[in-house]
């Protein structure tokens, strides 16, 4: 008899990547940001067990320069386990066209920032939308005290001989980080989205040594918003369905 499959365990991250000033002026970026750190923590006193990810030491500041009251509820989700601080960095640039030492001083402001106001440093490296990533990045990840690496770009239909979702990134002096690249998007922004996006981790998944645990990412995402009261409901309905 041939032996079950273990049932797949869906690791669902809540997010909200936000271009502060691509397509806009910075404030419209600064709306945008305390709109979805203020959605995120009006989500958290409706849904007991929902975490928040985000990333970008600037934007923190925005809030806190802008809004003390705002600044003190993210530290205490913070420290509660509820507010997930990623990145490291002071923004997510591109990681093609800087100089090293532009990357290098990202990691030492942001760290720095997130050490005096949070109590503690960022372990994962985020930058899920820029669309290239130099061969200098892990040496630079490691020495920021990164040792992970989260990113979406390249997808899979743009470079297939990428590892999919998880695989030691060796860098050009032989420094690894261990790298996730999203599979599908970092902005499930609907039901039907999320349920296309996790159905596909579990398929690339399986063929991984990852095995039945596996990933998806969710919230409205590139100009901010984050999870929203559907997406939550709608995960919610799936749990007590146990689908």
């Amino acid at each position: 008899m041939a032996a079950t499959r273990p049932r797949p365990i869906v690791h669902l991250i809540g997010n909200a990547h936000i271009d502060p000033v691509w397509l806009w002026r910075w404030q419209e970026g600064f709306a945008e940001t305390k709109a979805t750190f203020r959605s995120a923590l009006d989500r958290m006193r409706e849904t007991s067990d929902y975490v928040f990810t985000a990333s970008s030491a600037a934007l923190y500041a925005w809030v806190e320069s802008s809004d003390p009251a705002m600044f003190r509820e993210i530290q205490a989700r913070v420290a509660e386990g509820r507010w997930a601080i990623v990145g490291g960095w002071w923004i997510e640039p591109d990681c093609n066209l800087p100089a090293g030492e532009s990357l290098v001083r990202q990691g030492l402001y942001g760290q720095r920032y997130f050490r005096e106001k949070f109590g503690r440093v960022c372990s994962v490296g985020y930058c899920v939308d820029s669309f290239g990533h130099a061969g200098s990045l892990p040496k630079i990840l490691s020495g920021c005290r990164l040792g992970a690496y989260v990113f979406m770009r390249p997808q899979e239909h743009e470079n297939a001989a990428i590892p999919a979702l998880a695989f030691r990134w060796a860098g050009d002096d032989g420094t690894q980080v261990t790298a996730v690249r999203i599979p599908r998007s970092y902005g499930a922004s609907t039901g039907d989205h999320l349920q296309e996006s996790i159905a596909g981790s579990v398929a690339l998944a399986a063929g991984t040594g990852l095995g039945a645990q596996t990933f998806a990412f969710y919230g409205v995402g590139n100009h901010g918003g984050g999870p929203t009261r559907q997406l939550l409901a709608q995960i919610a309905s799936w749990q007590q369905q146990g689908t």
